[in-house]
């Protein structure tokens, strides 16, 4: 899996449970920063266990979760050890209902980029956790049936909703509720919107997807989000152009075609606006920051 590299999150259906250098071992070089498709749950089973995200290491204190949501670039620094029990999980796998799709969209704990979110399991005994990861992790090696599924659901939903509720409420203060359409509509607009945003930007595309007009996506989307869906196509766009120029060796011109725009200067002039300054010195300051 190339850090470039995108998966369909809304096709798989995939749970994993197992100490970090049996990950090391099933997926090589995770020490290297990768964009990895899957939300992640690290629980630190060593005295200031450190990950990478986003090229900071982060310290994470004896029996605490750490939460890494999906699309970031992260890395285990001492990968061979066993300094976490980690669950990763794709999208398909969280998402079983309309309730649970809106959640995992939502919470602050996997989509907050402005912070890292640390929380404490429910029973602070670090024997009875290992227990529990252990049992997971056998469970899930010896069958695939549904009840399985739905046993190991449940225990991550369990960790989720209590982490989240602890750290700042269950949604970001950015999200309001409103009637079940809109939140329908809002739902699966972002799934469309993560899986299309490179060759669709214009509006009538996800109207159409969503058999509405796009006056009535955009009434959804600014009725939930408090933002026009326009502006959550523009960030989306933005974010993904800045996590390119940040993190792979694609030269302006290669990142301005892979992201669906036709002239490099289209590109470049869309960047300047929403950033304050160009692309190739949004470039040059990241490398600087890193190389510090």
């Amino acid at each position: 899996m190339s850090s470039s590299e995108r998966v369909d999150l809304t096709t798989k259906d995939q749970i994993h449970v197992c100490r970090s250098s049996v990950l090391n071992n099933q997926i090589k070089d995770i020490d290297i920063s990768r964009r990895w498709p899957y939300f992640f749950i690290l629980y630190a089973l060593t005295e200031d266990a450190q990950h990478c995200i986003e090229n900071e290491k982060f310290t994470v204190p004896l029996g605490q979760f750490l939460f890494v949501g999906p699309d970031r670039f992260h890395s285990f620094i001492n990968a061979e050890n066993d300094d976490f029990w980690v669950i990763y999980f794709d999208y398909g796998f969280y998402a079983r209902s309309p309730n649970d799709a809106y959640f995992i969209q939502n919470t602050p704990l996997f989509f907050d980029l402005s912070k890292n979110y640390l929380s404490s399991p429910s029973i602070d005994i670090a024997e009875y956790v290992t227990l529990q990861f252990e049992f997971l992790e056998k469970l899930i090696r010896s069958s695939q049936a549904p009840l399985v599924r739905d046993i190991v659901h449940n225990a991550v939903q369990a960790m989720l909703i209590r982490s989240a509720f602890l750290s700042q409420g269950l949604h970001s203060k950015d999200v309001h509720f409103d009637n079940l359409e809109d939140k329908k509509i809002a739902i699966r607009f972002r799934e469309l919107l993560h899986l299309n945003y490179r060759n669709e930007k214009k509006l009538d595309y996800y109207a159409n997807a969503l058999h509405t007009t796009p006056r009535r996506l955009n009434q959804a989307i600014t009725n939930i989000y408090g933002r026009s869906a326009k502006q959550l196509v523009t960030e989306k766009i933005f974010e993904e152009a800045k996590s390119k120029l940040a993190h792979t060796d694609l030269t302006i011109k290669e990142i301005s075609f892979d992201m669906g725009f036709t002239e490099e200067n289209n590109f470049s002039a869309f960047f300047t606006k929403h950033a304050g300054f160009s692309p190739k010195k949004y470039r040059n300051l990241q490398h600087s920051i890193n190389a510090e």
